[in-house]
């Protein structure tokens, strides 16, 4: 009987605590902290000590590349092999490497992610600069319910396999991954390097809901009456820090994270279509594609409406 990889952790984090051991398996992304709020199960290790942030840090595996990252997302710091580390800077990890969080000591093992050779764990300066950038996010119809009443190993085995199926369709547009969120993916790209980005973003969120719609009907993970999951895109422009070397990003600008989250939340539902853009992205590319009725919506946060658009298809 054939086993797929994404039943299988790829490494595992050994927390030691009081003279205690516990293994957590890593499939592609484990977040670590006191909270870890809007993660699913599978993907988070929660640590209730008050000396460890809400989202603590965040390890990342690359199977392609045979490497590991550890990124920091505290604001108490994290010691890797006993080196500080620069916050919001994604940092290559190797099996057997030491990561120390409050009075908890975590240890990365793994077969593999040998690839990245030696650490640097030198303290080091992280130039920040301000660009803009075209974001998606992509979020599961009714997931709050489907959690509810889902076991949580079909839960991940269902999200491992389908990120890493929409992972492929993100690089064949030339996306990057920001990150995972429970239900929601959220990937960017950076208009400065990438002129079509606004193009290349709608076009991937069309394609990865195909990919959704292919795959969904052979999944465990069904919606509340039994059918298969759906997902809404909502795509926009906004400006954000990120790390001059790295290019990771650090924190959006504004309010654009929100406007994503919005779009997506609505999207595919109420008859709407499943790919909902902002007004910026609109007027950069109304004449590629064939646009529903636009609507007003509301933003959390924010007085006023968002004008924004349904993409219907391409023109």
């Amino acid at each position: 009987m054939r086993s797929d990889w994404w039943d299988k952790p790829q490494a595992h984090l050994v927390m030691h605590l009081n003279g205690g051991e516990k293994s957590v398996p890593i499939f592609d992304q484990l977040f670590v902290g006191r909270q870890c709020a809007g993660i699913d199960e599978q993907r988070r290790l929660v640590i209730p000590d008050p000396n460890i942030s809400r989202n603590h840090l965040e390890i990342r595996l690359d199977v392609e590349t045979d490497r590991a990252f550890l990124i920091d997302t505290s604001t108490n710091g994290t010691l890797l092999n006993g080196m500080p580390l620069e916050r919001a800077v994604q940092v290559p990890i190797k099996p057997d490497d030491r990561i120390s969080i409050g009075d908890v000591v975590l240890i990365f093992r793994s077969d593999r992610f040998n690839a990245a050779g030696m650490t640097n764990t030198s303290p080091t300066l992280t130039r920040i600069v301000e660009e803009t950038m075209v974001m998606v996010v992509g979020d599961i119809t009714n997931y709050s319910t489907i959690s509810e009443v889902t076991d949580n190993r079909v839960i991940a085995r269902s999200l491992n396999y389908l990120w890493h199926e929409l992972s492929r369709v993100l690089r064949a547009h030339h996306g990057t991954l920001n990150h995972y969120a429970g239900d929601a993916l959220y990937a960017v790209w950076e208009l400065r390097t990438i002129p079509k980005a606004n193009e290349l973003a709608i076009d991937f969120a069309l394609a990865a809901n195909q990919r959704v719609e292919e795959l969904a009907p052979t999944l465990p993970l069904r919606g509340p009456d039994g059918s298969p999951i759906r997902m809404g895109w909502g795509v926009v422009q906004g400006r954000a820090a990120i790390a001059a070397m790295t290019r990771t990003v650090t924190a959006v600008i504004g309010d654009a994270t929100n406007v994503a989250f919005r779009l997506a939340g609505i999207a595919g539902r109420a008859g709407r279509p499943t790919v909902m853009v902002s007004a910026g992205v609109h007027a950069v590319v109304e004449a590629q594609y064939v646009w529903g009725h636009s609507e007003q919506v509301e933003i959390k946060g924010r007085r006023g409406m968002e004008t924004v658009f349904p993409v219907v298809a391409r023109s």
